[in-house]
């Protein structure tokens, strides 16, 4: 496969701004999406996960999940419409670039043309049959353009970025770079893919992540599998939210200087003291011997009693809650005691005490009224 290229130079970056036939490059592409969470979700979610991969394939796109993808789902709804705006007008096209990467490492014969290139503003690359591309953005435009017939496809021609032997690392942050701020991507993956960025930019909320995945994975933790991760999933907050709201929370404490193991031990055994005070209300039982009694205790916590204490409405205004209580310790274990104040005294289930922030800022004040 021959396509043309023009060299570009950013700093100390290197990047190719090529075209290509828009069936050669679908043929070529590996679609997928960010799926790191997988063994600890519920039966039901993995479930809706596979049936989603076949819903996807069903349309003709092979997609599959990765856990060091950093691409999120693809919307079918969203391809299919980009679908329907090339094939509704003659005059409709597009023309934005799309960037992926080519992982070259273990190939000598395509390395050769590399160096080849760096030496040359303008030239070709030949590219073999069952080489394949990597998305690092434009995966929707992509993905709708994989639906059209193939005399249509056959007449389309695709502006891309190409960058060659990527990190992780590089991939994660171009992306995040260039849709952090766009309302479509889910603000839960964002925070995840600060994770795999280092810099000092988001050190913060990779600190507060390492926190939040930590709570989410240890099975000792009584937020286990009750955080989604990437905004979907099993669980009734968010990352996004946990980390918004804890990080704002501990920079109005002396802990905001403190490392992340020290923050999470606070963390720790403040949510702790809430599972032990109010079992009936937190999604995570005391005592579980496998993952179905967890996922049975919380339907019954979070659609049955509806309690609110681990949805946004409780959760926030605990979190929220957290320098007021924090002054009244010594210790993080002593919160079992200084919560116990509370019992009896605040019902968790909803009343008519009106909507979203009301009912938070409600149980914000039930709180802080039980230590007057």
């Amino acid at each position: 496969m021959k396509i043309p290229y023009i060299k570009i130079k950013q700093r100390s970056e290197t990047f190719y701004v090529v075209k290509f036939n828009a069936k050669n490059l679908i043929d070529r592409l590996n679609f997928h999406f960010r799926e790191p969470y997988s063994d600890f979700e519920k039966e039901d979610v993995v479930l809706k996960n596979k049936k989603y991969i076949q819903d996807v394939r069903r349309k003709g796109v092979e997609i599959q999940s990765n856990e060091e993808g950093i691409q999120r789902r693809l919307q079918i709804d969203r391809i299919t419409n980009i679908k329907n705006y090339i094939e509704s007008d003659i005059t409709n096209f597009l023309p934005n670039t799309v960037l992926i990467s080519a992982d070259i490492s273990n190939r000598i014969d395509i390395e050769e043309q590399i160096l080849s290139a760096e030496n040359n503003e303008i030239g070709f690359f030949n590219f073999p049959e069952n080489f394949y591309f990597n998305i690092i953005d434009g995966q929707h435009r992509l993905g709708g353009l994989s639906l059209l017939d193939n005399d249509l496809l056959e007449e389309f021609e695709v502006p891309a970025i190409i960058l060659f032997n990527i990190s992780i690392e590089t991939a994660a942050k171009l992306f995040a770079d260039i849709n952090g701020k766009q309302k479509a991507v889910n603000k839960s993956l964002i925070y995840d893919l600060y994770s795999q960025i280092d810099n000092e930019k988001h050190k913060e909320i990779s600190k507060f992540h390492n926190i939040c995945n930590l709570l989410y994975k240890d099975k000792k933790s009584p937020l286990y599998r009750q955080i989604k991760m990437l905004g979907v999933g099993s669980g009734s907050i968010s990352q996004a939210f946990f980390i918004d709201y804890v990080k704002d929370s501990i920079s109005k404490t002396d802990l905001k200087e403190k490392s992340a193991q020290e923050i999470f031990n606070y963390l720790f055994w403040y949510f702790k003291a809430y599972q032990i005070n109010f079992p009936e209300d937190w999604s995570v039982p005391l005592v579980f011997s496998n993952n179905k009694e967890i996922d049975k205790h919380a339907e019954y916590v979070l659609k049955i009693r509806k309690s609110q204490l681990l949805k946004t409405n409780g959760f926030g205004a605990i979190i929220r809650a957290f320098p007021h209580l924090l002054n009244k310790i010594s210790d993080p274990k002593d919160f079992e005691r200084v919560i116990k104040k509370q019992v009896g005294r605040i019902n968790w289930v909803p009343q008519n005490k009106g909507t979203g922030k009301a009912i938070q800022n409600h149980l914000l004040n039930e709180i802080l009224d039980c230590y007057l």
